[in-house]
């Protein structure tokens, strides 16, 4: 039985709970962050697309209310939670090393906030200088901060909020004209005018008909239509243009799910042999065309191939290519020589190769963006005690490729990406207006240990499909593995973590012309102007200001 001190103590810790977070509602941003993106394979964790529209209200109603330097730490803590929940498998890099993974999250979270702060911070900054426009300033400045992240050595364009909506094939056809930055702008348009709603309402008794009079009721239910509209169009466009029936190219790809972190010289002779098998019962199907992954094929071949040194395990695979009479392409460890004072030095590269049906290596590509910390360091020289600690870890020391190639086979061009190469849409653009009929993303996801790692890092490949109105291979090593059409809809694919082989058909009759292939990021430079005006109208209102007291 309890005694009335104690019911009074509970009501009390009640009632100092319910006001903590009453005041900071904002945090359950966090969890709606997490909830916005695929985390876990349960049927109840299917349905992130649909809290990306909303979760990022608590957070934009609660701003309006505090000062300056309140809504940069707001956002930050709210962001730094989020962050910490949503893309904390990115730690998992540093698993082999005891702490490895806090190490690193300590780290890549808090610049990940850094980034979600500062647009917030700017967004609310010129928001409240031009209140009938803060619906619009949002998601202008959001997308604007978008690009930052995609651009100089640190890059990392992989938290882009309309990569939550992969799974909504008929809204994102959007991306077709917009690309994924004017997804994103929509998605933040949509928090943006659900939170000028609540805020309009509040202490009202909120009704239909209250929020049709209301102008943010007006401008959201405007939004709905419009949305509605895309969604439509989109839907017409799947309908009108189904899977199609030719066989242009065949391709056998294999999800060999090893581990090349393990004892690569040890491993290697048992690795292929697994490749081989996976291959060769593959071939029953008649194939054009074999792809392996990023991590498959860990040495030098074409350096060594041209050099006429191969060893074992290369004389293996190319005995291999003739035996089939395949083309491959697979992952290698590309070697750049360059003149230095004292002779020649040899630097690796991440590289794929393209072996004709006479092993011969016909042309290779090396990787052009690199994972920071992970693949290279491009700040050593400022901080050079970093990299016994990167070491550590199992980081790579490769320098990055410098153009994009054009890869022909059978008379079909594409192009090829290496790892979190597809998240770079701009890339994608440039390979399209080189003449690529379809993308091979080549990538190994299995350091993550995590379905949300596969998922997420797989989300962006249905936007370059997409957007530039090709075909989209995606083998992995340990998966997401998967044939997606013009159009952003997955084919046929390979449950993460399975060794097995899968054959798809392309049928190139379905690539087409996009807007956003012409014409790229058109709303990102909208959206630029559009806060330089703003920005300039307050500068001029503040200088008139000034004169008037004066």
């Amino acid at each position: 039985m309890m005694m009335p001190g104690n019911t009074r103590s509970v009501r009390g810790t009640i009632k100092i709970t319910a006001g903590f977070f009453r005041e900071r509602y904002y945090l359950l941003t966090a969890p709606l962050m997490f909830l916005s993106f695929p985390s876990y394979d349960l049927a109840v964790m299917k349905f992130f697309p649909f809290f990306a529209w909303f979760s990022l209200v608590p957070l934009f109603i609660s701003l309006r209310r505090k000062s300056m330097k309140d809504v940069y730490w707001t956002s930050f803590i709210t962001g730094l939670l989020g962050n910490l929940f949503t893309f904390n498998w990115i730690g998992n890099f540093g698993i082999s090393v005891p702490g490895g993974p806090a190490v690193i999250l300590l780290f890549l979270v808090p610049t990940l906030t850094v980034y979600f702060s500062i647009k917030i911070f700017i967004a609310e900054y010129l928001s409240r200088r031009c209140e009938s426009l803060r619906f619009l300033i949002y998601p202008s400045a959001w997308i604007i901060g978008d690009w930052l992240a995609s651009v100089g050595f640190l890059a990392f364009p992989m938290t882009f909020w309309g990569y939550s909506q992969y799974p909504f094939s008929s809204f994102i056809q959007l991306a077709s004209v917009t690309g994924i930055m004017g997804v994103t702008f929509v998605l933040v348009l949509s928090n943006s005018l659900l939170a000028d709603v609540v805020s309009h309402h509040q202490g009202m008794r909120i009704s239909l008909k209250g929020m049709a009079l209301s102008k943010p009721g007006r401008l959201f239910f405007s939004f709905i239509v419009f949305v509605a509209i895309v969604t439509i169009s989109g839907a017409v466009v799947l309908y009108r243009n189904t899977g199609g029936t030719n066989r242009d190219l065949r391709v056998s790809v294999v999800q060999s799910c090893i581990n090349p972190w393990v004892d690569w010289s040890d491993n290697k002779y048992r690795y292929l042999e697994e490749l081989k098998n996976l291959t060769e019962r593959s071939l029953t199907e008649n194939p054009d065309f074999i792809i392996w992954s990023e991590s498959a094929t860990l040495e030098t071949i074409t350096y060594n191939y041209y050099r006429g040194v191969l060893n074992p395990f290369e004389q293996d695979l190319v005995d291999s290519v003739i035996r089939w009479r395949k083309p491959l392409l697979t992952g290698e460890v590309g070697v750049a020589e360059r003149r230095v004072e004292w002779g020649v030095a040899r630097f690796p590269l991440n590289n794929a190769v393209l072996l004709d049906a006479h092993g011969m290596p016909l042309l290779t590509y090396s990787k052009i963006f690199l994972v920071p910390f992970g693949e290279w360091f491009p700040y050593e020289r400022i901080a050079p005690f970093l990299r016994p600690l990167l070491d550590s870890f199992g980081a790579s020391q490769f320098i990055p490729g410098s153009i994009p190639l054009i890869f022909n086979l059978n008379g079909f061009n594409f192009g090829t990406l290496i790892c979190y190469e597809g998240i770079f849409h701009r890339l994608c653009r440039t390979y399209k207006n080189m003449g690529a009929q379809f993308f091979i993303n080549i990538t190994n996801d299995g350091w993550t240990h995590a379905y949300s790692g596969h998922m997420q890092h797989f989300a962006s490949s249905i936007f370059r499909s997409v957007e530039n109105g090709i075909w989209y291979i995606r083998v992995g090593n340990t998966g997401y593995t998967a044939f997606v059409d013009p159009y952003g809809r997955v084919v046929r694919s390979l449950p993460i973590w399975e060794k097995r082989y899968l054959i798809g058909d392309l049928d190139f009759s379905l690539n087409h012309w996009t807007v956003y292939q012409a014409a790229g990021d058109v709303i990102l430079y909208l959206a630029g102007l559009f806060l330089l005006v703003v920005s300039c109208i307050n500068i001029c209102s503040r200088i008139r200001k000034r004169h008037e007291k004066a």
